[in-house]
C-alpha cells in the first residue's frame, strides 16, 4: 500500500496541469474575494465573510474535480494503467491510494483557499474603507462543510472516471449530471428534488443567507444524502475496477 501510495502522490505532483489547475482556481479565488467580495460588495453584514469564504469554495471544487479525474483518466490515456497493476499485486492498494491521494490534495487546497479567501476579503473592504461588522462565523463549521464539499464532489469526478475510463466523457457527465440533469429531474420531483445528490451536496454549503422558505435539508442531513449515493456508487465502481480488464 504504501508503494501504491508513494507512487499515486508521484503521479499528481510531478505533472504541470496539477499545478497550472490549482494556479488558476487560486486566482480566481483571490481576485473574487480581494475584488468582488472586498472591495466592491456593497453588503458588509454579519454573514460577510462566510458568504466570501463559501462562494470561493464552489471554485476550488470544480478545478480539483478535474485533478481528480486527470489522476485517474491519463493512466488509461497513457496506457500506465497497467504498470500501476503490475506494480502492486492487489488492485485494493492502487483503487485506494488514489482516493487517499485525491482527499489529501483536496483538503490541502480547500484550507489553502479559504485562508486566502477570508484575508483578501478582509483586506479589500479594509482598502476601499468599509467597516466590517462583529461575525457571525463559525471557523471549524464552514471548514468542515467546506471541506466535505470540495470532497464529495472531487470523489464523485474520481468515481466518474473509474467507470468511464475517458477524460472528455468524465468531465462531461461531471457538468451534465450536476446542472442539466438534476435541473430536469428537479422539476419532476419539486420538494423532494433535495434528495438527489449534487442537489444534496449543494445544501451542505447553502449560505447563511438563504432564503428560509427554501425546501431544503439541513447540511448535516444533506451530508448524509450525499454520502448514501457515493457510498454506492463506489461500491459498483471497486467492483469494476476489481473485475474488468485494465485496458
Amino acid at each position: 500500500m504504501k508503494r501504491a501510495l508513494t507512487a499515486e502522490f508521484r503521479k499528481l505532483l510531478t505533472v504541470r496541469s496539477t499545478y497550472v489547475l490549482t494556479a488558476i482556481a487560486l486566482l480566481f479565488v483571490s481576485i473574487g474575494s480581494f475584488y468582488g467580495s472586498g472591495f466592491k460588495s456593497g453588503v458588509y453584514d454579519t454573514h460577510y465573510l462566510a458568504n466570501a469564504a463559501l462562494s470561493s469554495v464552489q471554485a476550488i471544487s470544480f478545478f480539483g474535480a478535474i485533478v481528480s479525474v486527470l489522476l485517474m483518466a491519463h493512466e488509461y490515456r497513457y496506457s500506465t494503467i497497467v504498470y500501476a497493476l503490475t506494480m502492486t499485486n492487489n488492485r485494493n492498494n492502487v483503487l485506494a491510494a488514489k482516493i487517499l491521494a485525491v482527499l489529501v490534495y483536496t483538503i490541502t487546497i480547500t484550507v489553502v483557499a479559504l485562508g486566502v479567501s477570508v484575508g483578501l476579503a478582509t483586506l479589500g473592504a479594509s482598502i476601499a474603507g468599509h467597516h466590517i461588522p462583529h461575525q457571525d462565523f463559525d471557523v471549524l463549521a464552514y471548514l468542515a462543510r467546506s471541506i466535505f464539499y470540495c470532497s464529495g464532489f472531487a470523489l464523485a469526478a474520481l468515481l466518474f472516471t473509474t467507470l468511464l475510463r475517458n477524460i472528455t466523457a468524465s468531465i462531461a457527465v461531471l457538468f451534465i449530471v450536476p446542472n442539466t440533469l438534476e435541473t430536469l429531474l428537479s422539476l419532476l420531483l419539486k420538494g423532494n428534488a433535495k434528495y438527489l445528490p449534487f442537489t444534496a451536496l449543494q445544501n451542505v454549503l447553502a449560505a447563511p443567507t438563504a432564503q428560509p422558505g427554501l425546501q431544503r435539508l439541513s447540511p448535516t442531513h444533506s451530508a448524509g444524502v450525499f454520502f448514501a449515493y457515493i457510498f454506492v456508487g463506489w461500491i459498483i465502481a471497486w467492483w469494476l475496477f476489481l473485475r474488468r480488464d485494465a485496458n
